[in-house]
């Protein structure tokens, strides 16, 4: 029902918005909407929390443990995080699907992880006709991987295609690897027959494995709250909400970034963030409009406007970067930041900080403020409360934190190490002698190192600043079980480390033990919480990741850690001997891989209301058919069925 609801309203929304624009249901006072889904549906008093460490394989956790000051460990949970404190553990498969661009009958039939099953020619989520011919099947296809054996740069391999006509990537043990940390090495694949190409095949993205741990159902990247047919999906949040529970997004990245956005929307393509009222099929507008059935309760992030594309010499105060969020939607918000038509009371980083006459001291700490507001908030009375941060210079989110606690990076480009070190090119030959063989570029990167500093900021000033005017990922997350813990019927709260993605994106270390270890800091208020507030028979907590990417460790990083810093292996250490890692799948390369991996993900898990150990390798269901499950390992389909029976009780 709720999804018939959803896609009559876009489609009214897009055919009658002068209606829309005169409901005055839309121009009620904020704040103070009542629920509107659940129908004085009474929860079970459970609470559920679900922290996805964005990207966060194996080795990310092993990289900050080890920051931590914990031994090196080379298989299982290993120690050192708040994380690794829980009691349960196991890990998970995170592929999605495959569906082929053309016709089956096509003998050039090329298979894509961003196909759905319809042909794309209507841009509106679900409006177009599905492909020719298309039918699901659940046969595997993960791809053919590609070998490079003269080891000069990392190939990727095709995505799909096999002759099964499979429209489910799978993953495969044997190649693979049984568990994350087999070691995927060419020398120990030639001895094994694992494959070290093979996990870059057909990789998931943060749209699809959210959709995933949301729904439980298996979709293709890009897509949001959707399953391989455009059909909107009813997400955990929303059937908590009509269980009369409270709901809370958080995430260190923007709000409307693809692992959030999956819980608060159904669209088919990641990058609608927001769309201009009252138009939908956006992100943003789907997840705050009151004519959709649902409001998450609390919804905390990045994706502010205050110059987030890191343009320098900025010389104005006026919010000019509206790709997360639409000028007309950011000027309703902050302009009715507590009577606004979409029922939120809204906060926002202070953007004065590029006027310097206001001084730093007066400069609003933003987190003190959100916190403050959160003890305010009642969900109980249908008050809601949405925050939008993001510092100047860095893509839209939260404060970059340094390896070391310090903040040195924040306001440098997120995305400027493992790309400008692996597209640059390859040193020419001297003259007379052959060309040198293609690598990964000179493996010699230049970040960024210019701040939008507006005239007269001195560096350490513009970090003091946006330090200041940014809440952390902790103080977000504690921000938000004030508001939801209120509610007496329990709730579900989902929190992302979303840079950890970023960094591994950007083959950067430092960036990586830093957002990694602001996400376990968030992991510790939420272990704090749960402490003291009904303890672990009332609630339960996952944390785990979206997706891997490809970070190998090697022996020396330990050593070569403590005694030099992540900061020096990431920027002055650029082969894998001296920088103790790599990324990718050739050792001889430090910057080989800058993508995602199907590589299984840990999942770090504790609570009496969640039976999760009862689905390790067991088969699970999609779209009708059976699924092989995988020994020792869970789907992160069937992390959404503990959820959700967590919930129900």
């Amino acid at each position: 029902m709720l999804r018939l609801f959803r896609t009559f309203s876009r489609r009214l929304a897009l055919l009658a918005a002068t209606v829309f624009a005169s409901s005055s249901l839309l121009f009620s006072p904020i704040g103070i909407l009542p629920a509107l889904a659940d129908d004085g549906a009474q929860g079970n008093g459970v609470n559920v929390i679900l922290m996805i460490g964005d990207g966060m394989g194996w080795e990310m956790t092993r990289a900050a443990s080890i920051a931590k000051g914990a031994p090196l460990y080379k298989s299982g949970k290993g120690s050192g995080l708040f994380m690794q404190q829980l009691k349960g553990y196991t890990y998970s498969t995170t592929y999605g699907t495959t569906i082929p661009g053309t016709t089956p009958t096509v003998a050039s039939t090329v298979y894509s992880t961003g196909n759905s099953a319809l042909d794309g020619t209507n841009p509106l989520t679900g409006a177009s006709p599905v492909r020719p011919g298309f039918t699901f099947n659940p046969a595997f296809n993960p791809g053919t991987p590609t070998r490079n054996l003269t080891a000069t740069t990392s190939q990727p391999c095709s995505t799909g295609g096999s002759t099964s006509g499979g429209n489910l990537v799978g993953y495969d043990p044997a190649k693979g690897g049984p568990n994350p940390w087999t070691p995927i090495s060419p020398a120990v694949a030639e001895a094994q027959s694992f494959d070290p190409e093979y996990i870059k095949c057909s990789y998931p993205d943060s749209a699809n494995t959210a959709t995933t741990l949301y729904t439980g159902v298996k979709s293709y990247n890009n897509a949001t709250g959707v399953d391989i047919f455009e059909k909107p999906l009813e997400t955990i949040l929303q059937t908590a909400n009509s269980l009369g529970k409270a709901t809370g997004v958080v995430t260190s990245v923007p709000i409307t970034h693809a692992t959030p956005g999956a819980a608060i929307s159904s669209v088919n393509r990641r990058n609608k963030y927001d769309s201009d009222f009252p138009a939908l099929d956006s992100i943003l507008q789907e997840a705050i409009r009151p004519d959709q059935g649902y409001l998450p309760t609390v919804l905390l992030g990045g994706g502010h406007p205050l110059d987030f594309e890191n343009r320098a010499a900025a010389s104005t105060i006026v919010p000019r970067g509206f790709t997360y969020i639409r000028e007309s939607t950011y000027n309703e918000l902050r302009n009715n930041p507590d009577s606004n038509r979409y029922g939120y009371k809204f906060l926002e980083r202070d953007t004065r900080v590029t006027d310097l006459s206001v001084k730093t001291k007066d400069i609003v700490n933003a987190g003190k403020q959100l916190l403050d507001a959160s003890k305010e908030i009642d969900p109980n009375q249908g008050q809601r409360l949405l925050g939008l941060y993001g510092a100047r210079g860095q893509n839209g989110n939260v404060p970059t934190r340094g390896s070391n606690g310090d903040y040195a990076l924040t306001g440098l480009d997120n995305f400027s190490v493992g790309s400008s070190a692996s597209a640059s090119t390859a040193p020419a030959a001297a003259t007379g002698q052959p060309a040198n063989p293609p690598n990964n570029g000179t493996q010699i990167p230049t970040p960024d190192t210019v701040r939008p500093l507006v005239l007269g900021e001195t560096e350490a000033t513009f970090i003091q600043r946006e330090r200041k005017a940014n809440p952390t990922l902790a103080q977000m997350t504690k921000a938000a079980l004030n508001v939801l813990g209120k509610d007496k019927d329990g709730f579900w709260l989902m929190v992302e480390g979303g840079d950890i993605d970023w960094a591994a994106h950007d083959n950067n270390m430092e960036n990586l033990i830093g957002n990694m270890i602001a996400f376990d800091n968030a992991i510790g208020e939420v272990i704090q919480w749960i402490e003291g507030n009904g303890g672990w028979s009332k609630n339960a907590l996952v944390v785990t990741a979206d997706h891997d990417h490809y970070l190998t460790i090697n022996n020396n990083f330990p050593r070569l850690l403590e005694r030099l810093g992540a900061k020096d292996l990431t920027f002055n250490k650029h082969t894998p001997q001296t920088a103790g890692h790599i990324w990718g799948s050739e050792p001889a390369i430090k910057y080989g891989w800058g993508n995602h991996t199907n590589r299984p993900v840990p999942v770090y898990y504790q609570g009496a209301p969640l039976k999760l150990k009862q689905y390790v390798g067991k088969d699970f269901e999609q779209y009708g058919f059976t699924i092989p499950g995988l020994p020792k390992h869970v789907d992160q389909a069937q992390i959404y069925q503990a959820m959700l029976s967590a919930l129900k009780g």
